[in-house]
């Protein structure tokens, strides 16, 4: 597994995407996902410098895309500026010869879930046929999403990977959100096995090998997610799911989004390798 850092590194005293890559490789780190949360306003030529410094690195690149995002708003100005967005940020990821581009899909509002899912279902398909036209190398990766009001339930990514192709839709799986989503559903490696089972079942042995997650701990209420805190308080517990990864030969990425990124990311990828 690779590990990395949600954003340029506390420690980086250059505070730019560019010097971040090259923080995250001098601390040891090898995956580094640019946080466009408040939009997407890197160029293509800086994101083909940023590129060319993360090749250099051997630095994996993901991109998470704005929050301010709802592919089923009933309002057509927000509609648009949501899709106009992911394909934009998808240009830039794809400038830089990354992969993952993350999202969080869309908020129920008055919708049933039902109809959230087969709206979201058509809404990634014309965006996928988009990204094909454009030529871009990059996978679409909504989000597992930490309250019950927003659409990304596990299983409803999970299940719209497996309509839409993987070859397209390959979810971020946040362990924190599946967590907190359900109020504490994560009780030991029991659960995350449940888990990584049910991906396998849904999209084949390839989800295992190529995953994207993220990780924090998380302070959660009733209403689902309230906020991120450090790994030490390990809700939900990490050494389980580095177990459970091992047992399953997973491959892939976790972004540390903890308020403490690269301690608690060198931290994560320690106690993973410790592991035999």
């Amino acid at each position: 597994m690779k590990f990395g850092t949600a954003g340029v590194p506390l420690s980086c005293k250059e505070r730019s995407s560019i010097a971040g890559i090259a923080c995250v490789r001098e601390l040891g780190l090898d995956a580094f996902e640019f946080e466009f949360v408040h939009g997407c306003k890197m160029g293509k030529e800086k994101a083909k410098e940023a590129g060319e410094v993360a090749k250099k690195n051997k630095v994996s690149l993901s991109a998470h895309a704005s929050y301010y995002l709802n592919l089923i708003s009933p309002e057509k100005v927000k509609h648009d500026k949501t899709v106009n967005e992911i394909l934009f940020t998808a240009e830039i990821l794809d400038a830089a010869g990354g992969d993952r581009l993350v999202f969080h899909p869309g908020f129920y509002l008055k919708m049933s879930q039902a109809d959230a899912y087969e709206r979201i279902k058509k809404e990634l398909l014309n965006i996928v046929r988009e990204i094909n036209d454009r030529g871009l190398k990059v996978h679409l990766a909504p989000e597992t999403t930490g309250k019950p009001t927003a659409f990304g339930s596990f299983e409803d990514l999970f299940s719209l990977a497996q309509e839409i192709g993987y070859d397209y839709i390959r979810p971020t799986v946040d362990w924190a959100h599946v967590h907190a989503r359900d109020n504490g559903r994560i009780k030991g490696k029991e659960s995350y096995v449940l888990l990584l089972e049910y991906m396998e079942n849904k999209v084949g042995k390839e989800a295992l090998k190529t995953l994207h997650c993220h990780m924090s701990s998380i302070h959660f209420t009733a209403k689902g997610e309230a906020h991120h805190l450090t790994m030490d308080h390990d809700v939900p517990p990490f050494r389980p799911l580095a177990e459970a990864l091992h047992d399953f030969k997973c491959d892939g990425t976790i972004i540390c989004e903890s308020p403490a990124i690269e301690k608690d990311a060198l931290y994560m990828q320690k106690m993973f390798n410790s592991i035999r």
